[in-house]
């Protein structure tokens, strides 16, 4: 039997923390089942969606097409892009002159590069960088995975959260930065919209590492304002897993060996139904089985 506080050290946050700012607004209580008390978590990790200017998807360059984009995240330098400085982001680019489109990868671990681990993934991200100084970051809402936003910053068999504020398309902006010798202004800083739920103005995201059994309870109050969109669970990790909701499976992983990045669509109406009290729950076998778990969730 894990004692207690070994087992509150490494229990699940995932829900918490996908709630965690809501909660810090509109009053969300989220109680662990070991001590049955409000946790209290102070920091949220959400992001405004503000969409771009015109000019940064258009301007002196080929228009973008936002009906093919979903996510875009973006940021403009005032100093501008000496182009050439950014090629080795790029595995593959096209120069336009005033501007490079091309893919950057993005490695789990946050290698940069074309090569990586064996035991690393990658997502390819489509970027342009213009001399004016903007560089822009997006997923095809029709081909790209919208839970692949979230970059965790490890490979799926080792522990961490994602980094604050961090998601896949920042961190392709980050990666540019990087290699052309840049000082990155931060992942807090880069723009970010989703042109798929131009409704939502807030993105919720959040994710934890647990290698044990653990139970959480969260209710909405019925006074609350939120109105929940859209809601995502990407999870991965190592051996066996199954995640729960209300009494709901979620997903049940019964094989060993590594699994994900995989998506998971919930149902907001259903699972952030106002006064009422959920139940989530996440099972390993055996224990100390890892499992990296993340709720992307829009609002308005």
């Amino acid at each position: 039997m894990v004692n207690k506080n070994i087992r509150m050290r490494y229990v699940t946050t995932f829900l918490i923390g996908v709630l965690v700012a809501v909660s810090l607004i509109y009053g969300i209580q989220i109680l662990s089942q070991s001590d049955k008390e409000d946790n209290g978590f102070e920091s949220s990790d959400w992001m405004g969606l503000i969409a771009p200017p015109v000019y940064a998807l258009e301007g002196s360059t080929p228009p973008l097409d936002t009906s093919k984009i979903g996510f875009i995240a973006y940021y403009q330098r005032t100093v501008g892009w000496t182009l050439s400085n950014t090629v080795p982001a790029f595995i593959n680019y096209t120069d336009g002159g005033n501007y490079y489109d091309g893919l950057v990868r993005v490695w789990d671990s946050g290698e940069i590069g074309a090569l990586s681990s064996s035991y690393d993934r990658c997502i390819d991200v489509r970027v342009r960088v213009r001399a004016d100084g903007w560089i822009i970051a997006w997923f095809d809402r029709f081909v790209d995975d919208p839970g692949a936003i979230v970059w965790w910053g490890h490979e799926r068999d080792a522990q961490g959260s994602p980094p604050m504020y961090s998601t896949t398309l920042s961190r392709a902006i980050a990666i540019v930065f990087n290699v052309a010798g840049v000082g990155f202004p931060g992942y807090d800083i880069i723009g970010m919209f989703d042109y798929s739920e131009p409704s939502a103005n807030r993105l919720v995201l959040f994710g934890q590492s647990s290698y044990y059994d653990s139970d959480y309870y969260y209710t909405i109050p019925v006074s609350s304002t939120i109105v929940p969109i859209r809601f995502l669970v990407r999870a991965g990790g190592q051996d066996r897993s199954t995640l729960s909701i209300d009494g709901g499976q979620i997903y049940s992983i019964s094989e060993y060996g590594d699994w994900g990045w995989s998506t998971y669509v919930l149902n907001p109406g259903e699972y952030m139904t106002k006064g009422v009290q959920h139940s989530i729950r996440q099972d390993m076998q055996p224990s100390g089985s890892l499992s990296n778990v993340a709720f992307v969730m829009w609002t308005g």
